[in-house]
């Protein structure tokens, strides 16, 4: 019996032993390389890798919530108790972003189940989401309505923490965590024991304890920015849109850049501005040349997946900067706001409009404390973007000719 596979004839069984250690080899060559102490760890890459899994981890923890939060709020759902229950659920997705940015750091870098949880439980300890204090005999649980007996630590889950220490922190595991595998040979058969004690432990002691520095320099960006920006609100909104704008068809997360520096109030407008501009421009191409789905993947936030078509012509970038540069402009005229969580959202969701004109009591005035009308709302939002995208498109496009729909030809 004669076997034909890949333009080869097989003749005999001696021949298919031959074909199928062939085929082996090649699926052991192509085999993604698990992560170990002989890994080499180059700067660049390892750089990526942490902002890539962070990125990851931010849009897991706060895509869920941010998007069905008004959903839930405005259908009536909130009022029973599957939706409070899922309400609930989906807002404690946030306080887990340190762990997930953890676990999704160290997939990254094909780490095995054992390391992946060492990693996410020291990044998760050490970033301020879940903090604790010892509370005094006789106090009543909340949650059991039951008094301790004796003094015992209580621990609340409270917000996203610092995800720019919880960035830091999984740098270090996963440092640690070579450099253990390649001198300690992994802790050996006690891996499982001492792992998660001096790894995980260890490094999450030293997370917490530079996190009020690391806090410090937080708070200190997000001030500047917040200074900058009411010393001169047009100029800032403007060049924050620009940013935003460039920085959503990047690997960089919009969203983690805004809750690592806290970018709140018009700050947060004129960066989910930004990311609205691009959409635009984005839109008035892809319409043009590309399938229906994915136009309408675009408009729906996958607008990272049109990172190959920008990059090949980065002349493309030019659109964008000139329509957030305008978009900018109403952001500051109008006052529009957001919180740090929102700002780097733009159409997704609906999350950034409905933001900057909803009350939400649960948002302080310190973050917020200006709400628009719908009807500025649609101005500045959708008539304004969309004149501006096709001005951006008439000058760049049709007088210069720098680049034609055609440039943004992609599938997804």
């Amino acid at each position: 019996m004669t076997i034909k596979a890949d333009g080869q004839k097989w003749s005999s069984k001696a021949s298919q032993e031959v074909r199928n250690e062939a085929y082996a080899r090649k699926a052991k060559e192509n085999a993604p390389v698990a992560f170990s102490g002989q890994t080499n760890l180059h700067l660049k890459d390892f750089f990526f890798k942490v902002l890539s899994g962070s990125a990851q981890g931010i849009l897991i923890g706060v895509l869920p919530s941010a998007v069905m939060k008004y959903i839930i709020q405005y259908s009536g759902l909130g009022t029973t108790a599957f939706g409070a229950n899922l309400s609930a659920i989906l807002t404690l997705f946030t306080s887990l972003i340190p762990f997930l940015i953890g676990m999704a750091v160290a997939l990254q870098f094909k780490m095995k189940s054992l390391d992946v949880g060492v990693v996410a439980i020291a990044t998760a300890v050490a970033s301020g989401s879940i903090k604790w204090a010892v509370s005094p005999a006789g106090f009543v649980n909340p949650v059991t309505g039951l008094k301790s007996v004796a003094p015992a630590n209580v621990y609340i889950a409270s917000g996203a923490g610092d995800v720019i220490n919880a960035m830091i922190v999984s740098a270090i595991a996963v440092f640690v965590t070579w450099l253990v595998a390649r001198y300690l040979k992994g802790f050996g058969s006690v891996a499982i024991i001492l792992s998660p004690i001096i790894v995980g432990g260890g490094v999450g002691l030293i997370g917490k304890s530079i996190a009020p520095y690391v806090g410090d320099i937080t708070t200190w960006i997000g001030n500047l920015v917040e200074t900058f920006t009411k010393l001169a609100p047009i100029p800032m909104a403007m060049l924050i849109a620009m940013a935003f704008a460039i920085i959503i068809i990047t690997p960089v997360s919009t969203v983690g850049i805004a809750l690592a520096i806290s970018l709140s109030g018009i700050g947060s407008g004129a960066a989910a501005m930004g990311v609205v501009a691009t959409t635009i421009v984005l839109l008035i191409n892809s319409w043009k040349v590309n399938k229906p789905g994915v136009t309408v993947a675009i408009a729906l936030g996958a607008m990272k997946g049109m990172m190959p078509s920008v990059f090949a012509k980065p002349v493309t970038m030019l659109p964008f900067l000139l329509t957030a540069a305008i978009s900018g402009i109403p952001v500051a005229l109008f006052n529009i706001q957001g919180t740090p969580t929102t700002a780097g959202f733009g159409y997704i969701g609906l999350v950034s409009p409905i933001q900057s004109m909803v009350k939400d009591a649960a948002v302080p005035s310190s973050v917020m404390n200006n709400f628009i009308n719908p009807f500025v709302a649609i101005i500045a939002w959708l008539v304004i973007p969309v004149i501006a995208g096709f001005i951006a498109q008439f000058v760049f496009s049709k007088l210069l000719k720098l680049y034609t729909p055609m440039d943004f030809q992609q599938d997804l």
